[in-house]
């Protein structure tokens, strides 16, 4: 029974280590991001198996064999929180609409020009009038359908002081300046936000214009790789406006 107990323990966390190294793999380039997410998804279901059969392994080693090493509720343990992240992923991918570039100005997007030239599989060109996959909208139409409230913001504030806030901001964020200086119709600042895990590069562009007294602020973000983001690219320009939105106050 022992033997048992410790063959399934080892199972399940091999199955979570599986998953773990899913991300830093791809980060490390061992693997391309499509193998690294195909891991997980491969995954899912025995770490799964593999966390309810070592809850079960635990039960039998506090009742049957005694003695026995923590090593089961270790493995439940790792393989549930394992278990986890195919499940968050799947309902962030079902959550979302299947597009990877947010902006607030859909006529007029702020342009990627510091980070164009990089390492991407999306070009830096926005495409809001390309149907977007798994759905009867375009990209624009999928945004505005999912993230109503992402919208142009109109400060007080002059473009110096807007500027200067709105760098702060994205410094803030933990996101890498790229260029931050004046453009032809006012302030840009362009900025690179890397995935802890997977090591995704998302693009950010802040534009700001003058607007009589004040300033408009445009927002973009868009992933160099991949075609849904689950959500993070309008999480963090909805972040981005709150913070900005705050500190202006």
């Amino acid at each position: 029974m022992k033997i048992l107990i410790w063959i399934v323990s080892l199972v399940a966390l091999g199955a979570a280590v599986a998953i773990a190294v899913a991300g830093p793999g791809t980060r490390l380039g061992l693997w391309d991001y499509g193998t690294g997410l195909g891991l997980i998804r491969q995954m899912a279901l025995p770490v799964m198996i593999a966390a309810a059969a070592s809850v079960a392994a635990f039960v039998l080693a506090l009742f049957i064999a005694r003695g026995l090493s923590p090593l089961p509720l270790i493995a439940a343990v790792f393989a549930g929180v394992a278990a986890m992240v195919p499940v968050k992923m799947k309902a962030a991918f079902e959550a979302n609409p299947f597009i990877h570039d947010i902006t607030t100005d859909f006529s007029d997007p702020p342009m990627i020009v510091a980070a164009a030239n990089e390492d991407r599989k999306n070009p830096p060109d926005y495409v809001g009038d390309a149907p977007a996959p798994r759905s009867d909208m375009t990209t624009a139409e999928a945004q505005r359908a999912a993230f109503p409230d992402i919208e142009t913001i109109r400060t007080g504030k002059n473009v110096d002081d807007a500027a200067a806030i709105a760098g702060s901001v994205v410094t803030e964020m933990g996101m890498k300046l790229l260029s931050d200086g004046p453009a032809e119709d006012g302030w840009a600042i362009e900025a690179a936000y890397t995935s802890f895990w997977f090591g995704f590069v998302d693009d950010f562009v802040v534009r700001i214009r003058p607007d009589g007294d004040g300033a408009i602020v445009d927002v973009r973000s868009k992933s160099r790789i991949g075609g849904s983001d689950l959500g993070a690219n309008a999480k963090r320009v909805t972040t981005f406006m709150e913070k900005f939105e705050a500190a202006s106050a």
